[in-house]
Order: C-alpha cells, then sequence, then structure tokens
C-alpha cells in the first residue's frame, strides 16, 4: 500500500486543514495510506509563533499581518531559507519513521523548503502542492521543483505557465471540498423565511458588529453568526446574547464542526472572501456576498464570486442592508442561486486523488 504524507496547518485559517481533510479522505477511498501532519510545531519556539500568532495578528493587528505578508511576496527565498532550517531536523525523523511515497503540501511556507529538503538528502520522493488560493496566490506557494502542483483556476494555471512553469506540472484541479459539504440536489426556496449565514464576515470585530446589526434590521430572515477560531467575537457576542441585546432570529455559535448543516439550509452567506468558505458555499448550492478579506492575502478573491454571477461584493456595514435587502427583493437572489447550481464546479480533492492515482502508474511507483 503506498504512503502519503499530507503537510499542512491546523491554526493558520481553516482552510488548510480542510483541504487537507478533502484530500486525504479522497486518497483512501483510492486504497492509499495517508498520515496528515501540522507542520509549524515541528519548528520549535519559531514555528509555534508563527501558527498561533496567526489568528491575533489578522483580527487585531491587520497591519502588523500586512507588513510580514508584504515581507514574504518581495523576499520568498528567505521564507523558505528559514523554514527548511528550522523543520529539516523533525520532519526527516518523521520521513524515516513513516516512509513516504509521495508528499503533498496544501501550505504555501511548505513548498521550496521542502523540495530543497528532497533534493539534499536524496530521498528520491515525489513531492505535489495544493494551491488553495483563488484567484492571486502568494509567490511564497511558487515552487517550480515540484513534481505536479494543483491550482483551482485556470487563471492561476495561466500566470504560472508565464511565470516559466513546465506546462505539464501545472493541473487545473478546482479546488479541494470536503464530502460533507453536498452538492444542493435542487435551486434553494426563495419563496419564505431567507435563511442567512455570516462566517467572519470581517476580521475587525467592530465592523462585525456593525454588519449584525444592520442585518437584525432584516424582516422574514433568520441569520446564524459563526465567530470560528474568533474567541474574542464569540466571548462579546455571547455576552450580547445573554443581555438580551441580539433579536431571537440570531443565532450565534463559536468554533464548529457542522457548518455543512448550516450550509445546506442557508440561501446567503455572508463571508470575509476566504476561498475555502466560498467554496464550501458554492457547493452547496448558497449565494455569497463577500464582506471582507485579510489585507494582502484574500484581496482579490471577491472576483471569483463577483465574475461567475455567484453573488456580491460589500465590505462596508453602513451599506450592507440595503445590499441584502435589494438582493433579496429584486429577484437577484433567486437568479444567483439558479446560476449556482447550473455551474459545473468540480471538487478539486477528487482531481488530486486521481492524478496521484495516474503519477504512480505512470512512474512505476
Amino acid at each position: 500500500m503506498k504512503k502519503i504524507l499530507i503537510l499542512t496547518s491546523e491554526k493558520t485559517g481553516s482552510g488548510h486543514h480542510a483541504s487537507a481533510k478533502a484530500i486525504e479522505k479522497k486518497l483512501q477511498d483510492k486504497g492509499f495510506e495517508t498520515k496528515q501532519i501540522d507542520v509549524f510545531p515541528l519548528m520549535g519556539f519559531m514555528g509555534r509563533l508563527m501558527e498561533n500568532s496567526y489568528i491575533p495578528l489578522t483580527t487585531k493587528a491587520p497591519m502588523v499581518y500586512y507588513f510580514c505578508q508584504r515581507v514574504s511576496e518581495f523576499f520568498p527565498w528567505y521564507i523558505h531559507s528559514h523554514m527548511y532550517w528550522w523543520l529539516k531536523d523533525n520532519l526527516l525523523k518523521i520521513i524515516d519513521e513513516y516512509k513516504p511515497d509521495l508528499i503533498i503540501s496544501v501550505h504555501c511556507m511548505f513548498t521550496k523548503a521542502i523540495s530543497h529538503m528532497i533534493r539534499k538528502n536524496n530521498l528520491n520522493i515525489p513531492f505535489f502542492i495544493g494551491v488553495i488560493d483563488l484567484i492571486n496566490p502568494p509567490k511564497v506557494w511558487e515552487d517550480k521543483k515540484a513534481d505536479l502542483i494543483f491550482v483551482p483556476t485556470e487563471k492561476i494555471r495561466d500566470s504560472y505557465i508565464r511565470k516559466g512553469f513546465e506546462e505539464d506540472k501545472v493541473v487545473v484541479s478546482g479546488f479541494p471540498v470536503r464530502d460533507d459539504i453536498v452538492k444542493a440536489e435542487q435551486i434553494k426556496n426563495t419563496n419564505g423565511t431567507i435563511n442567512i449565514l455570516m462566517v467572519n464576515a470581517s476580521t475587525d470585530l467592530n465592523k462585525n458588529l456593525s454588519f449584525l446589526d444592520e442585518m437584525s434590521k432584516l424582516e422574514n430572515v433568520n441569520i446564524d453568526f459563526v465567530c470560528g477560531l474568533d474567541k474574542r467575537m464569540y466571548e462579546v457576542l455571547e455576552q450580547m446574547q445573554n443581555n438580551g441585546e441580539l433579536k431571537d432570529n440570531i443565532r450565534i455559535h463559536g468554533f464548529i464542526n457542522n457548518v455543512n448543516e448550516l450550509l445546506e439550509k442557508s440561501h446567503i452567506l455572508l463571508t470575509k472572501a476566504g476561498p475555502n468558505m466560498i467554496m464550501e458555499a458554492l457547493h452547496s448550492g448558497t449565494a455569497i456576498i463577500i464582506t471582507g478579506h485579510i489585507k494582502g492575502q484574500e484581496s482579490h478573491n471577491y472576483t471569483y464570486v463577483t465574475d461567475n454571477g455567484f453573488g456580491l461584493k460589500c465590505e462596508d456595514p453602513k451599506k450592507i442592508y440595503k445590499t441584502v435587502y435589494d438582493f433579496i427583493n429584486s429577484g437577484e437572489l433567486t437568479n444567483c442561486l439558479t446560476r449556482i447550481h447550473s455551474s459545473r464546479i468540480i471538487n478539486g480533492a477528487d482531481v488530486i486523488a486521481e492524478f496521484t492515482e495516474k503519477y504512480f502508474d505512470q512512474n512505476n511507483i
């Protein structure tokens, strides 16, 4: 049985871990043995600091995060060289113990550092990268030494080819989505109460509160607000709920494992431009309104939604009430749900698993 090692992160947003789980499930369905590891702790103090700082920085100090992200854009070689030295010893131990036949990374930090480590130590292990940014991936994703690179859109593939990547090494796979995010069998009915799901509409606490306040003015809607890993947001909203400051049609959730159930019944998702939530919503037949983005990381992802007619962008809390009201009452919500239902959005996890199987067969591994 072929062994596959999947490199990911559990605390730098939900997208990496969810994508890794989606890919892992499809690989297991193909008969592969898999092992998924969070790489940041392997780097010791610096790795744990980087991973644990992600949520605090993006929610409380976005400009600091933006500065760090800009540094990685201008000096990706510097980032990868440090990642290599921090993680190589512990990761080599895991590789020696597990003896994988293939390594797949779904995190941008574990790209060039990993392929360099494989070559330098003569490991002779194929290395794949699963890019999980929709429109404009940061430069740290780019690794021409990888054996295969899976990208979610044709636009990204074209940009990689222009940068000199070998055409047969860049595969448009679509975005990996977990099996429990089930594609809606029918177009969601908008004749009645509209269910609205809000998942971290913004990384800013005050903007989130403003968004929720404006959304509460809508009639004939139910609202589920998911705070995810943002504990500060959950504590504030839970206190407001306990004090009777929120309407009865608003439900507050912290970190949950049943977002698939909420998406299944939702007509509209309000969320920042994280690719994972965007694609999970589309697979579940849910329209999307992009209400924010992480500076320097997700700024262009909204175009995937707006250019395809899957929803709207509104990052101003003062305009969100009118935007959603008009979206529902103009009939555009129904049109949008129809377009989503008829779209041919593929699950990248299926494609990655199929190409992995073919790669082993073609290379007699």
